[in-house]
């Protein structure tokens, strides 16, 4: 129990940072933090990037007040993440009182690096990484471009923050899949430190889907993480990816809920 405990941290913990840190360091944008919440005002009407994390039990009604205040007084969209572990009956009561209501639910899932051994795919030669800004605006798009009409609000989310995520002090490593030349699905490696990494925006174009490559680019970036020598991989899992990231030994820890 101790060990699933420690499990859940890490899952928790690379997400919160995966919110917080880009926006944290942004003139643009703005970070919250208080005891049990923490809120992400990316200065956008964009609930992907304004998000409420809710990271510990026991949420007072004047925290949350105060964070859903702060997005309804500018007028933006938001979301707010929990943890089945957190989601603690008294935070139910004030979730009703508020009309909070649930509209999605990930798997908070990990694996631990017990070998190097490695899987080959050819087409990982179709993966390219993202290290200019140019490469970062095309990454850009093909996340946009899952949404329709395309959210341009993802656009210009990246182009505010090109500068950190292309700084290598940061470690954050973003990757393209082109098929046929074309972009048309990427991920990205985000670290907690230098044991610890999360696998996000996992996102194929409808286009493009069961094509395998949401699969290429799974084993792609968990050879990747184990080049960088991270012991520990993370990821936030829909139910259509369960059965392959169980495949590749991720195993499911908590369950992520999502609130509007």
């Amino acid at each position: 129990m101790e060990k699933e405990r420690q499990v859940i941290d890490l899952i928790s913990d690379n997400f919160h940072l995966h919110a917080s840190k880009i926006p944290d360091l942004s003139n643009e944008m703005s970070l919250h933090s208080l005891p049990h919440i923490m809120y992400v005002d990316s200065g956008l009407s964009c609930d992907t990037f304004n998000i409420i994390y809710i990271h510990r039990p026991d949420l007072t009604k004047e925290e949350l007040n105060q964070a859903l205040d702060h997005f309804q007084s500018r007028n933006l969209d938001y979301c707010i993440w929990i943890t089945k572990e957190n989601l603690t009956s008294n935070t139910q009561i004030l979730f009703t009182q508020l009309n909070i209501e649930k509209q999605a639910s990930e798997v908070g899932m990990a694996m631990q690096f017990e070998h190097d051994q490695y899987v080959e795919n050819v087409n990982h030669l179709n993966i390219r990484q993202v290290n200019d800004r140019e490469s970062l605006k095309v990454y850009s798009r093909v996340i946009a471009e899952n949404w329709s009409p395309t959210d341009q609000n993802v656009i210009t989310y990246y182009s505010r923050t090109a500068n950190h995520y292309l700084d290598p002090n940061n470690n954050i490593k973003l990757y393209i899949y082109y098929y046929e030349d074309q972009p048309v699905s990427c991920v990205e490696l985000f670290p907690t430190n230098s044991e610890t990494v999360g696998f996000y925006g996992f996102a194929t174009l409808e286009a493009y889907r069961g094509k395998g490559i949401g699969t290429t680019l799974l084993t792609f970036a968990l050879n990747r993480a184990k080049e960088l020598g991270y012991k520990n991989a993370i990821l936030q899992g829909t139910e259509d990816g369960l059965n392959i990231y169980k495949k590749f030994g991720f195993k499911d820890y908590t369950t992520y809920h999502e609130f509007v």
